[in-house]
């Protein structure tokens, strides 16, 4: 497990550029607009105590400026975790498989594109859940691979030179350090076993066509053919993402810790 940490951590110092969310651009900028507009529709409170695992940069921090406190837990020890931006902010160098946090500390957990690549996800799951306070939440969004890209996923690795866990359709392609197969059945079993009840999920539909079409992000793909798929999509994407959230190449969760008197 302790090799698969470094790993991981050695493969994202390396690739610093490297951004996979939805959420955020390749010039690591923010989409507080389509963040917000998520979370308003998965019906969070955002408010309270919020820990952001696999934080990065940082980033998130600047979106959650009004709550009461706001933690960002990386693998790596980024520039600025060593300033202190104000009593409400603070960054840690620390992993998801061992929180230093208390029981019952935080009313909102966040885990942006990270969780696909936890090398021991129920591990994760379980502190999660140790850490949220009864009727707390978790947002995850993560990669899901039930669809088109998954089938693609499947044939690289065993046909195409990938190794497991490595293929994946992100910056055309180019190989990630385990990255998972995760789809929502795996999701619902993996939280589940960690103690969450209930499972709230959606789609993006931005995302359908790499989904359906995950060659749009291949480096022989044309720019121009790439274009007028993902424009000739769009015409269906909505319909198709309310229907099947999972033909989209992302799915946004809102994960529920019930209070387990109830």
């Amino acid at each position: 497990m302790d090799t698969k940490i470094k790993k991981l951590q050695e493969f994202y110092q390396r690739e610093k550029a490297l951004v996979t969310s939805p959420f955020i651009s390749q010039d690591l900028v923010l989409n507080k607009e389509l963040l917000s507009g998520v979370l308003q529709q998965l019906d969070f409170d955002v408010e309270g105590n919020v820990l952001d695992i696999g934080c990065g940069t940082g980033l998130l921090s600047t979106f959650f400026d009004a709550v009461d406190f706001y933690c960002g837990i990386d693998l790596n020890n980024h520039p600025g975790y060593q300033v202190l931006l104000d009593d409400k902010h603070r960054f840690l160098q620390g992993n998801a498989l061992h929180l230093p946090f208390a029981a019952e500390q935080f009313d909102l957990a966040i885990c942006m594109d990270s969780f696909e690549h936890f090398p021991d996800p129920i591990t994760a799951a379980k502190e999660l859940y140790r850490v949220l306070k009864p009727q707390s939440s978790l947002f995850l969004s993560v990669p899901t691979y039930a669809n088109v890209a998954g089938l693609v996923k499947k044939w690289a690795e065993r046909y195409g030179g990938y190794e497991d866990n490595s293929w994946a359709p992100f910056d055309f392609w180019k190989p990630q350090e385990l990255e998972h197969f995760i789809t929502p059945a795996r999701v619902k079993e993996i939280f589940s076993r960690a103690g969450f009840k209930r499972f709230d999920l959606i789609g993006f539909d931005k995302e359908v066509v790499v989904g359906l079409f995950p060659w749009i992000w291949h480096p022989r793909m044309p720019g121009k053919l790439a274009a007028a798929l993902s424009k000739s999509c769009n015409l269906f994407a909505r319909p198709v993402v309310s229907m099947w959230p999972h033909s989209s190449l992302h799915t946004f969760w809102k994960l529920t810790k019930l209070d387990n008197t109830r």
